[in-house]
């Protein structure tokens, strides 16, 4: 969900990147992450617990999204804003419209971006535990939750601690495996201008 938020937003930004106000919204998104996530968990509480969005499957989402979307819609607008006016002048010229020049030239051209936003959302879904720990009590825990909630009366069951770490890191390997070319590309998309 924030990649797709993302990719609007970074669009939007890119293609109207004289419009006035533009610096202030880009400066925003960035800002969202410089307020440590700390700071906002008692307003996240209270607000959760009066539209009882407490352990919920949307409570999350919500919570993750806010996290993420700064990330997806810096990759995306950087990679917008790279991409040559010429081939949206010339869609544009043969008539296509805004929203199918977007769809049909400028995402299919972003796809490394997206990818690689994408993985770096998911890798920040996946390890959040601060706000995993005081939403999601019982029913939509994250795996991270999972993985500290292996003590018993006993003491801690190191077998399952190193089995649910071993899953943990796996499903992020394996993704960035998959998806290795294309997160090279997005990550370095205009690095180098010369």
């Amino acid at each position: 969900m924030a990649t797709t938020l993302g990719t609007l937003a970074g669009y939007g930004l890119a293609r109207f990147k004289y419009g006035i106000g533009n610096r202030n919204l880009v400066s925003w998104f960035l800002s969202q992450r410089f307020l440590p996530p700390v700071a906002t968990l008692i307003p996240f509480v209270l607000m959760f617990r009066d539209l009882k969005l407490l352990d919920t499957l949307a409570g999350m989402v919500i919570v993750n999204a806010t996290f993420t979307l700064p990330f997806a819609v810096l990759i995306m607008r950087d990679y917008f804003a790279d991409l040559p006016p010429e081939m949206r002048e010339a869609a544009l010229v043969d008539g296509a419209g805004e929203f199918t020049t977007f769809w049909r030239i400028a995402l299919p051209l972003a796809r490394p971006a997206l990818v690689a936003s994408t993985l770096i959302c998911f890798a920040f879904a996946w390890n959040e535990f601060l706000f995993a720990s005081v939403l999601a009590n019982r029913d939509w825990k994250p795996y991270p939750m999972l993985v500290a909630g292996s003590d018993t009366v006993r003491g801690i069951d190191f077998g399952f601690v190193t089995t649910r770490m071993l899953i943990a890191v796996t499903v992020p390997v394996i993704l960035s495996l998959m998806v290795q070319r294309f997160i090279v590309r997005g990550l370095t998309f205009g690095a180098v201008k010369g």
